[in-house]
């Protein structure tokens, strides 16, 4: 289990976490939608086996408005961050992104989340600000802190598997997890679906997993 992130963003009551609001206020203009509750992870982190990791949540101004329609949703949402589970594709908040991914499957059955270096949305990455507050952010910092703290050592020990899919937003973080027989790296971090080595390095994690549940 790893609950770290859970009760990190379980403070979150409004779309902004109460750690980073100086900074934001500081920041001045910047290329961040903060309309909307952040996706800091999805699906079911505390006991997922696989973790993929992404840049930051995405903004769509004709889609992301359409996921949150009243405040119920915006509850529902941080209900799912304070509260992890598997992905419910009914949920009204849940973006299509991770509906129509090739690992979609995997975060719906639990068997994998997704976190996301930033959680911030952005239109895009190289936008006003974006790369300047990834570095600063408490919240962006404590992600990396769980990386090498929490979740390295986890996979380390064979307990996790860790697919870096996309790791610029982790800001070298990632870097800890290179040569671990538990970590894939992407071979094409900008592709939104997971490359054929990580979707098949993923698998054989699974029926790994799975001959050891039945020695």
């Amino acid at each position: 289990m790893t609950i770290e992130l859970s009760n990190y963003w379980a403070k979150l009551t409004g779309a902004v976490h109460p750690c980073d609001m100086d900074t934001f206020a500081r920041a001045g203009a910047h290329g961040f939608n903060l309309e909307f509750p952040p996706p800091a992870f999805i699906g079911d982190i505390t006991h997922a086996p696989v973790i993929i990791l992404d840049n930051n949540g995405g903004y769509g101004p004709h889609i992301t408005p359409g996921e949150f329609p009243d405040s119920k949703a915006c509850d529902e949402f941080r209900q799912m961050l304070a509260a992890p589970r598997p992905v419910d594709p009914a949920a009204r908040s849940m973006s299509l992104y991770y509906l129509q991914r090739n690992y979609s499957p995997w975060l719906i059955s639990g068997e994998a989340a997704l976190v996301n270096g930033l959680a911030y949305r952005s239109v895009d990455g190289n936008t006003l600000g974006v790369g300047k507050l990834t570095k600063a952010l408490p919240s962006a910092q404590f992600h990396r802190n769980w990386l090498r703290e929490i979740l390295a050592p986890l996979a380390a020990r064979g307990e996790r598997f860790i697919v870096v899919h996309r790791w610029g937003r982790w800001n070298g973080a990632a870097d800890v997890l290179r040569g671990l027989p538990s970590a894939v790296f992407s071979t094409c971090p900008i592709g939104s679906d997971l490359t054929s080595d990580e979707f098949d390095a993923t698998q054989k994690f699974f029926a790994r997993r799975e001959r050891a549940h039945r020695a």
